[in-house]
């Protein structure tokens, strides 16, 4: 779930058969609605979890949400039925005792299990989100890893490349990738790029975006398809707006998918307000920003307060 993964293992034959290079132009670029913001010294992404934040909390809401509700009625009966009864004769109240001190504990692990592993996927008590930054001044590239530490690497040395992200019922999803070698046959840190697709030209039209970007400026992006408007959360918490714009964005073009979805995507919602309450927003630290200055006079400056009002 988090952009980075710093399991260390070998340089695969895949990982060679699809390089990308930063230096040739592969297919025209497509921005794929991943831009936060776009100047001339940098260009900031937004991770591949972000649009679908709150689908893997909805299990963890209900869940916890009955079990808190269960207890809470539970113990509420408890004392009114008997303890506030005058007429009770405390017959049976160890047992009773016992029970409800059982039903607590092992509904307070299940709870702390739920809340425990949503922070491990990056859900709850994390960041809103997990940004990538491409400066093209001193051509570094900043990954925001899940722990809330600082992944630098140069883009010249980085090996890019497609994977495999996920295959299921005989679709395979393809992403980008970057890879931090240790040395020639060895990947010490894997990054991820925030978009997949089952398509191999989209996912090489969205990394012609970047590498493009990176090789010959904002010029060469600024009108590409997929670059409509900056997502407006840099910074700052997306608004509730923004929140139910990124998960139905997938199935709106698509009428009969959009009603069908519509309740799973109010129960995602839910979800997501979930993540939105529990997470903090990303702040770079102080010695990236101090890398990534934009010029007063920046005349390419994109980001959430060059879209359209209703969407800052």
């Amino acid at each position: 779930m988090f952009t980075t993964n710093r399991k260390q293992r070998p340089l695969s034959v895949q990982d060679r058969e699809w390089r990308l290079s930063i230096s040739e132009r592969t297919a025209e670029p497509h921005a794929s609605g991943r831009v936060i913001r776009l100047n001339s010294t940098y260009l900031e992404l937004v991770d591949g979890i972000y649009s679908n934040r709150g689908m893997m909390s909805v299990v963890g809401v209900f869940g916890a949400g009955l079990l808190s509700f269960f207890l809470l009625i539970s113990w509420w009966s408890t004392f009114a039925d008997f303890y506030f009864n005058p007429n009770w004769d405390h017959r049976d109240e160890c047992a009773m005792l016992l029970f409800m001190g059982f039903a607590t504990i092992v509904s307070s692990l299940f709870i702390a299990g739920v809340v425990t592993f949503n922070r491990t996927i990056g859900e709850w008590f994390r960041y809103t989100h997990y940004p990538m930054r491409f400066n093209r001044l001193n051509r570094m590239v900043y990954v925001f890893r899940g722990d809330g530490t600082i992944l630098e690497v140069s883009w010249d040395k980085a090996y890019f490349t497609l994977r495999v992200n996920s295959q299921a019922f005989g679709v395979r999803t393809l992403g980008i990738c970057g890879l931090v070698l240790k040395d020639a046959q060895t990947v010490e840190e894997m990054f991820v790029f925030g978009y997949a697709s089952s398509s191999r030209d989209d996912c090489l039209r969205h990394w012609e975006f970047i590498r493009r970007y990176m090789e010959e400026g904002p010029h060469a992006v600024i009108d590409a398809p997929g670059f409509t408007y900056c997502l407006p959360i840099a910074d700052k918490r997306e608004t509730l707006y923004q929140g139910w714009i990124a998960l139905v964005s997938k199935d709106a073009w698509n009428p009969i998918a959009k009603w069908l979805m519509l309740p799973f995507h109010i129960l995602f919602f839910i979800g997501r307000l979930a993540c939105r309450a529990t997470s903090k927003v990303p702040l770079w630290p102080a010695d990236v920003e101090a890398a990534c200055q934009i010029a007063p006079n920046d005349a390419h400056v994109r980001d959430s307060s060059t879209n359209p009002v209703k969407y800052r």
